[in-house]
């Protein structure tokens, strides 16, 4: 990473949450849900990107939903609990250290800054954690939206909601396919977070650098947001 700018024409920046604004656990809460089903965990990502991702429910009527719908309504209670311990995380999320004044930064070189996350309905808080209030211009839950990464539409509600063009966003975001792919079909700039450093070939420096941290993502950056009128309606 040289520091090059590379995005002088970027007004507005959009960060993916887990795995990259917040520290994830070491089993993500689809991977619990897979093991008390006992089923594999992409079976368990395709059955929660089917329903659960894109509409509000609460932890209890998930959990039975997820049980009745395989058959073992004796599993609604430790469901439950997977659930409800991962509202309260997102209701109290742990940032990453290189997060606060990164996001910081940002804010006083003038960019408007949003959050786009694929998450379950039963885990979006009622408000916004003080983390996310205090810097960023709005924070769109696909359970509020109805669109899941990559699809267009995920991509669409941040731009309408800032009045914004594609090329006038950044997406930055550790999935290859929900982030970067789906930002980069939607004509949006990308930077790919890689904070495990993965092995395997680097996409292009050029168009979707590879940061291990974030701390580099203000090198790249203008000094200040291009210019233009950012009108902002946080979602919630």
């Amino acid at each position: 990473m040289t520091g090059q700018v590379i995005w002088p024409e970027v007004r507005a920046v959009c960060f993916d949450l887990g795995g990259t604004l917040v520290q994830p656990d070491a089993v993500a809460t689809t991977g619990q849900v897979a093991e008390v089903l006992g089923i594999s965990l992409e079976g368990a990502r395709a059955l929660m990107g089917k329903g659960a991702k894109r509409r509000l429910v609460t932890p209890h009527d998930l959990a039975h939903e997820l049980a009745d719908g395989f058959g073992r309504p004796g599993l609604t209670g430790p469901l439950t609990e997977v659930l409800e311990r991962a509202r309260r995380r997102a209701e109290n999320p742990r940032l990453y250290p290189d997060v606060p004044d990164m996001l910081v930064e940002l804010r006083a070189r003038g960019y408007a800054l949003y959050a786009l996350t694929n998450a379950l309905g039963s885990s979006v808080p009622e408000q916004d954690p003080p983390a996310f209030r205090e810097v960023l211009d709005g924070v769109f839950y696909s359970a509020h939206t109805g669109a899941i990464k990559p699809e267009r539409e995920a991509f669409t509600v941040v731009e309408h909601a800032g009045g914004l063009r594609p090329g006038e966003l950044l997406h930055v975001g550790d999935s290859m396919n929900a982030d970067v792919r789906g930002a980069a079909a939607a004509g949006w700039h990308t930077a790919w977070v890689d904070r495990h450093r993965t092995s395997g070939p680097l996409m292009s420096a050029a168009s979707t650098p590879r940061l291990h941290s974030l701390n580099a993502l203000p090198l790249l950056l203008p000094a200040r947001a291009a210019t233009g009128t950012i009108t902002s309606e946080v979602a919630g």
